[in-house]
């Protein structure tokens, strides 16, 4: 049985603040890095319910797979099953950063417009502290923010993707001189 000690209060209590620091630190850098695509991402949280779902979808599915290729590939190859295990997640650190904007926007100060990173910070700090609730927050929580942090990142990419193509397929329709069809006599 382990006693409390005041290392393994330590072990726990540096454990937990490098978790926090590590989750906070991701958003600010992609806040910072890719700013309109963050923005999109917040706006993809209007239906929360349907990015985790989405989310939940495209963690697993390549989750499992790659625990599979871990297991079945060859030692040289084993970096394939951590791609399909690790490309999901960070996805998800991409799309949180958005969930981390959109908390930090119902918490509004004065300078957020001449610095919109704070928006980040405040809303990953407390979106972060939710982590720290035993069990609940690393069984439950953080599972559920980064998948529907992946999910909204597949949304944003699939709305920019199609706005692409409309606006490719804009630009090389000729535009239409006259009416589309004959006069009727």
């Amino acid at each position: 049985m382990d006693y409390i000690t005041t290392a393994n209060v330590l072990l726990w209590f540096l454990l937990a603040l490098g978790f926090f620091l590590v989750f906070l630190s991701h958003w600010l850098v992609a806040a910072s890095l890719f700013p309109e695509y963050v923005r999109e991402c917040a706006e993809q949280y209007d239906r929360p319910l349907v990015v985790t779902l989405i989310g939940l979808l495209a963690l697993v599915v390549p989750s499992a797979l790659g625990a599979v290729l871990l297991n079945v590939l060859p030692a040289a190859l084993k970096w394939v099953g951590l791609f399909f295990i690790f490309a999901p997640l960070l996805g998800g650190l991409l799309g949180t950063a958005g969930l981390a904007r959109r908390i930090g926007c119902g918490l509004p100060a004065p300078g957020d417009r001449a610095q919109p990173w704070k928006q980040v910070l405040r809303g990953g700090t407390a979106l972060a502290l939710t982590f720290l609730l035993p069990l609940l927050g690393q069984l439950l929580a953080i599972p559920l923010v980064l998948s529907s942090g992946l999910g909204a990142s597949l949304l944003t990419w699939s709305a920019r993707r199609r706005a692409e193509r409309t606006e490719r397929a804009e630009r090389t329709e000729p535009p239409l001189s006259g009416p589309a069809f004959p006069a009727a006599p």
